[in-house]
C-alpha cells in the first residue's frame, strides 16, 4: 500500500501487506503524520484503519488536515490504559478483522512499556507483553493480508555512541521493514531504510512535513 509520498513509497515499496513495518525516531520526526497519511490512503481505497493510540497523540484535526472529514469515519481508535490493556486490545483483534479493515496502526508500540518498566524484573515481564503483541500482529497481518504499522521511540546507546530503537532484538525480530526518521532542517526530515526483506538497506530519502501531511522533497540517495 502506497502512502502518497513518492520517495518514501519508493524507498520501501510502500507498506508491505502481510508484514509489520516499524518506524522509529525522536519526537517530532514525522512518525504520527506517516501513520495518519497511511490511514488516509486506506480510507481512499474504501478500507478502515484500526488505530491503537497509546500516547493520546491522535488529533482529529490533524487527520482532517491530511485527508478531509471523511477519513474520521474510517478510523477505529483504541486508547489502552497500560501495557496489559494494550496486549488485551491487540489480542482481541485476532479473529475479528473483517474485509473492511485495510491497515492496523500502533502509535506507539513502546510508550506504555517505558512508563511501566521501573526495574529489571518488570522490564523482563513487560518485554514479554511486547513480544506477544507483535506475534499476534504478525499473524493478523499475514492472515488478513494487510500491512501493520508500528512506531517506536529511541534511547541513547552509550556504548555504541548512537541512538537506538527501544525494545532491542524483540521488536527488530518481528519488524520485517524498519525505517528510521530523523530531523534535518526546519520541516525537512530524513528516512533511512534499516531493514527490508528484498530492497537495498541503508538507502535514504528526504521529505517535508506540511499541513497536508508528508510531501515530496529529495529523491532517494545512498
Amino acid at each position: 500500500m502506497r502512502v502518497g509520498c513518492t520517495c518514501l513509497d519508493d524507498l520501501t515499496n510502500g507498506l508491505l501487506e502481510g508484514k509489520i513495518t516499524q518506524v522509529y525516531g525522536e519526537f517530532a520526526t514525522g512518525k504520527t503524520t506517516y501513520c495518519l497519511q497511511a490511514a488516509v490512503r486506506a480510507s481512499e481505497t474504501g478500507k478502515k484503519t484500526i488505530y491503537v493510540d497509546t500516547e493520546n497523540g491522535f488529533s482529529p484535526e490533524r487527520a482532517m488536515q491530511i485527508g478531509g472529514r471523511d477519513v474520521l469515519r474510517d478510523l477505529m481508535i483504541y486508547y489502552p490504559r497500560d501495557l496489559q490493556d494494550q496486549t488485551r486490545t491487540i489480542v482481541n483483534l485476532e479473529g475479528n478483522i473483517g474485509d473492511s479493515v485495510g491497515l492496523i496502526v500502533v502509535d506507539s508500540l513502546v510508550s506504555l512499556y517505558k512508563v511501566d518498566a521501573k526495574d529489571l524484573e518488570s522490564r523482563t515481564e513487560l518485554i514479554y507483553e511486547i513480544s506477544l503483541q507483535l506475534l499476534v500482529l504478525s499473524r493478523i497481518a499475514r492472515e488478513a493480508g494487510i500491512p501493520v504499522l508500528v512506531t517506536n521511540h529511541v534511547y541513547e546507546d552509550i556504548e555504541a555512541k548512537r541512538t537506538a530503537p527501544v525494545g532491542g532484538h524483540t521488536v527488530k525480530y518481528w519488524s520485517k521493514v524498519i525505517l528510521e526518521f530523523t530531523k534535518e532542517a526546519d520541516s525537512i526530515r530524513a528516512a533511512r531504510l534499516v531493514r527490508h526483506p528484498y530492497l537495498p538497506e541503508k538507502r535514504c530519502c528526504k521529505f517535508r512535513l506540511t499541513n497536508e501531511g508528508i510531501g515530496n522533497n529529495d529523491k532517494i540517495y545512498k
